[in-house]
Parts: structure tokens; sequence; C-alpha cells
């Protein structure tokens, strides 16, 4: 790109417009390098001047005074101005994207020994058989006591000595208030059953304390096998 640099001549071709009579209509090129230099050929009479000195061609830059008759300027002030140049529009990255979050792993859960509990499952089933045996031998002395009774009366209606039947009543009779007292032995029975069970139930249950839960008539075995609880799901050991 070339300059000519003069007196009057429009801004399209210098960046300012000079109106002194001492400059020539063209007083010298301003030609460009490419290099942030220009290369000055003087083109008039009246010389061109580079720093206070006349030259006829020259290299300059854009902060080099010229005098160019009695005007002075520097190179700078007579270049056009650059057209700005629209951004270059920045390219949009795709975004990064975001990382899932780990899942928190569960905590594990509390693991109990099932010791207490055997304990209390053998105690009580042990129990629980000797009283029911207890109650089915009182139920067969019953059975029996019951026939020879019946026996006594008979041989009171027989005809035998008035001692003899005498002797049938009697028997009769105490077998009667015996077996009354048998009754009362058998809810006596029925009450040891509740109590062990109520006692068995506030024991039997899962030794987590936060949970607690009654094992109800499980049988050790069975809880033994499950390993877990099915309502806390703490973990049981031996």
């Amino acid at each position: 790109m070339t300059i000519i640099v003069g007196r009057g001549r429009s801004k399209a071709t210098q960046r300012i417009e000079i109106n002194d009579p001492t400059v020539s209509r063209e007083h010298c090129w301003l030609s460009d390098n490419g290099d942030g230099t220009y290369t000055l050929q003087n083109k008039s009479q009246q010389g061109t001047f580079v720093d206070g000195r006349q030259v006829l061609k020259t290299n300059v830059r854009p902060e080099t005074e010229l005098t160019l008759g009695s005007f002075k300027v520097k190179v700078a002030d007579l270049l056009p101005l650059q057209p700005q140049s629209s951004p270059s529009p920045t390219p949009v990255s795709n975004p990064a994207p975001t990382p899932t979050p780990k899942p928190t792993p569960k905590p594990e859960p509390p693991t109990f020994s099932l010791r207490p509990l055997e304990t209390i499952w053998n105690n009580y089933d042990r129990q629980r058989l000797e009283i029911q045996e207890e109650s089915a031998k009182r139920a067969n002395q019953q059975r029996v006591q019951g026939i020879v009774s019946m026996l006594g009366m008979a041989l009171g209606l027989l005809p035998i000595p008035v001692v003899f039947r005498a002797i049938c009543v009697l028997a009769s009779l105490f077998l009667g208030i015996y077996f009354f007292m048998q009754g009362q032995s058998t809810t006596s029975v029925q009450r040891q059953l509740h109590d062990l069970d109520e006692e068995y139930a506030s024991k039997y249950k899962c030794p987590n304390p936060a949970c607690g839960r009654p094992l109800g008539n499980m049988a050790y075995r069975n809880v033994r096998y499950q390993k877990q609880c099915p309502a806390c799901s703490c973990k049981y050991c031996d």
C-alpha cells in the first residue's frame, strides 16, 4: 500500500488534510514495508526532511517526524486509520459433562449374637414341656381314680354287710374331694403356662436394642436359619 502525501489531498489517501501552501500537492510517498516500517520517497522540489535531515528516499517508522516545507508532522499522523475488524467469535466449547455423583454406600447393618436367645428358647421349651407332662400325668391319675370311685359306689349298692357299704361310700366321697382338688390344681397349671409365656415373650425378641421385635413362637433354629432380622435388617451370628 502506497500513501501519497500532499496539500489538499483527501483523507482517504492520507489521514489528515494539509492546507499549508509550502507543501506540494504531491510532496512524498509512503510505502508500507509490511514489517512496521515505511519507505519514504520525496516528490517535491521543496524537499522532505526526516528528523531535520533532507532525504530523497529512506525508511521511517510511525514515530518518525517529517518536515514538509514548513509543515511538521509525524508519520503515524499521515497513516490512514485501519478499519476495525470485527472480533472473531469465540468458539463455544462443549461444556464438560457434570460428573455423576457416586452413590453413597449404605452402612453395614450391625451384627448381634444369638446366644442369649438360644438360652431363653431352650429354657422356655423345657419348662413348658415339663408343665404339660405334669398336667397329662395328673389327668391320667384322675381317670384312674374316677374309675375306682365308680367301682366303690357300685359296691355300695350290692347286698353286702353295712360296714362294707359304709366303707365304699366313704371311699367314693374321698375320691370326689380328691377330684375337686385336682381340678383346682389343673387351673394352677394354666396359670403357670400363662406366666411362662409372658416371661418368654418379654425376653425372646430381636437382640438389636433399637429394634426389639418379638420373635413369637418361632423356634430358635428357624431364627438362626434366617441370619437377619426382617424388621431392622441387623445380622445374626452365633
